[in-house]
């Protein structure tokens, strides 16, 4: 009933509001910007729509989801379920880097100082939260992490996130839950060093810092 009232609300909107509406869901999106997005496309021809209507089209239609790391990648002409970093022989699998998001991976990747497989956990705690199994990929993490210390030699999972109070937040409850783990294979849990000051966010960090933070993991 709840879906269906917000459903029938967006649709009773004028096309302008509607559609603001949905840019103001975006992360970091408020009312007045998605407003903005709206009359920007409003100012455009008719080319320039079409074009941004196929690309979200071909996102839909092209991108995948990694069934162990769970981060988006380009489909490709293999059959594979899994992302080309997963499957590839060259990968440390000994090693998991843990972050929050996909531009998290796309900054450290571009930085070339992980070697490692990944894990995306898609999101992050709020303090005080009542249940954070269902802010982040908990079940999700615990599972992969039993799978590939059995199956493909891991041995230690970096818990890789923002210098923040959310991000040290999550850090503890990753720690938590993957301790069981931890005491009966013993798997190493680490967590970044000093290389990011307080309050950074992962995704805004240079190489150096980076480098730095994963060097002097504890």
């Amino acid at each position: 009933m709840i879906l269906e009232a917000v459903t029938t609300k967006i649709f009773s909107m004028s096309p302008t509001e509607r559609l603001a509406q949905l840019f103001s869901e975006f992360p970091g999106i408020g009312r007045r910007q998605a407003r903005r997005f709206v009359y920007f496309l409003l100012s455009k021809d008719k080319v320039f729509i079409k074009n941004i209507t196929n690309a979200l089209l071909a996102v839909q239609e092209e991108v995948l989801q990694c069934e162990q790391c769970y981060r988006f990648y380009a489909k490709d002409k293999s059959s594979s379920p899994h992302c080309p970093i997963c499957m590839d022989e060259h990968t440390d699998h000994s090693l998991m880097l843990v972050i929050e998001k996909d531009v998290d991976f796309e900054n450290i990747k571009k930085a070339d100082v992980h070697a490692g497989r990944y894990f995306i956990l898609g999101g992050s705690i709020p303090i005080l939260e009542q249940d954070p199994s269902k802010k982040i990929r908990a079940r999700e993490l615990v599972a992969e992490v039993s799978r590939a210390t059995k199956e493909d030699g891991l041995k230690e999972v970096i818990i890789a996130l923002s210098a923040n109070i959310e991000g040290e937040n999550t850090t503890q409850y990753v720690k938590k839950i993957l301790e069981p783990l931890s005491e009966k294979s013993g798997l190493i849990v680490s967590t970044l060093g000093r290389g990011l000051s307080t309050g950074t966010e992962l995704e805004y960090s240079d190489s150096t810092t980076l480098e730095h933070a994963l060097k002097n993991r504890s």
